[in-house]
């Protein structure tokens, strides 16, 4: 593989969240011990990044580890909610002249002004924030209390309001998928709105939560209202592999994302997906970092999350905001329409992502 990457996914205490989302995908996943435990229900644990401490030795050897061997223009940064971890702005401060862009993942609810002057000051970096409606009643398997509920949407404001480039993720659910219009409306009246990225809820008790066959119809009126939200969606064909993937009942196009960006733990684990954690390829903490790191691109897995079209089972059950990415390679965007985004708006990015695509053209050709 080249050792040229967009991104490093790097995930910090995913175990660890003030949250506890009815559909966590920590909660159903297998890779480590401690998902397995779900661990991520247990009242969540405080950790510290200073100097001298074992998450500051760490995070910032995984990080240092995967720059060095990769040219690397995005760093994304989350968890768990990475708010809760004590002195996380000294390791955002340390990682942000390093890229072109800096993203950060959180639900928001322990984001302070302070932090936003802190953030808006790297400048370079994205606020990635989880939420599934404006309303209690589309976000309430995200948070069981109209109380705290209100506190996620007062913290969420104040982002939306810092003038920091945000991206909202949008979990479609029975729920959720109800409220879409309202939502997007209530987006709209910010002075400088986000970009609004609704996807279907995933993993293996996704059943539980999904849009139903009976209620594909409000997504189907959304798009139709498309123009009146574009100010806050995702270029139009995003919604044509969505509705794609709820009418077909399965993920059937795609998915380009792993050539493009490695996921990393805080614990050193490596994992060729970012949006599924399929395999444990080894520990980039460990003595053979560079062997394990030889592995990204090359394992047999590789080939069936790239193949033409999805093999395994997790791929068809998955649609997510990187999704962008794969419609760019696969022409369904152009380049203007995927990097409006903030996330991959810089110049570099630009630059990187069609050398790219030329390079991925030219070895199917």
């Amino acid at each position: 593989m080249t050792e040229m990457l967009l991104g490093n996914d790097l995930v910090i205490n995913e175990d660890s969240c003030n949250l506890s989302c009815n559909y966590c995908l920590t909660g159903q996943s297998n890779l480590k011990e401690g998902h397995r435990l779900k661990l991520i229900f247990d009242p969540p644990k405080r950790d510290t990044y200073s100097p001298g401490t074992e998450l500051e030795e760490r995070v910032n050897a995984v990080s240092d580890r995967l720059r060095a061997r990769f040219r690397m223009p995005l760093l994304k940064v989350t968890g768990g909610e990475i708010f809760l971890v004590r002195g996380i702005m000294d390791f955002l401060r340390r990682e942000a002249p390093n890229y072109e862009v800096l993203v950060v993942q959180t639900n928001g609810v322990l984001v302070t002004e302070e932090h936003l002057e802190q953030l808006r000051s790297f400048g370079n970096v994205v606020l990635q924030v989880s939420l599934d409606s404006h309303l209690f009643s589309g976000n309430s398997y995200r948070v069981q209390k109209q109380a705290l509920h209100d506190k996620v949407i007062r913290a969420i404001t104040g982002i939306l309001n810092s003038g920091i480039p945000s991206e909202i993720y949008t979990v479609l659910n029975d729920k959720s998928v109800t409220e879409l219009s309202e939502f997007a409306a209530w987006l709209t009246t910010f002075e400088n709105p986000p970009v609004m990225f609704p996807f279907p809820v995933r993993g293996p008790d996704a059943e539980q939560f999904a849009v139903k066959p009976d209620q594909i119809h409000h997504i189907e009126r959304f798009v139709d209202r498309y123009d009146e939200f574009r100010g806050v969606l995702p270029p139009r064909p995003y919604f044509d592999r969505l509705l794609s993937f709820y009418r077909e009942g399965k993920r059937t196009f795609r998915c380009h994302l792993p050539r493009l960006v490695v996921s990393t733990f805080s614990d050193g684990v490596v994992t060729p997906c970012p949006n599924i954690w399929f395999s444990d390829m080894g520990k980039v903490l460990d003595q053979d970092w560079q062997a394990v790191l030889d592995k990204v691109g090359e394992t047999g897995l590789y080939k069936a999350l790239l193949a033409e079209r999805p093999r395994l089972s997790a791929c068809h059950g998955c649609f997510t905001p990187w999704d962008t990415l794969s419609m760019y390679f696969d022409d369904e965007i152009t380049l203007d329409e995927l990097c409006a985004a903030p996330t991959y708006s810089p110049e570099p990015i630009r630059r990187m992502l069609e050398a790219a695509k030329q390079d991925y053209v030219r070895g199917a050709a």
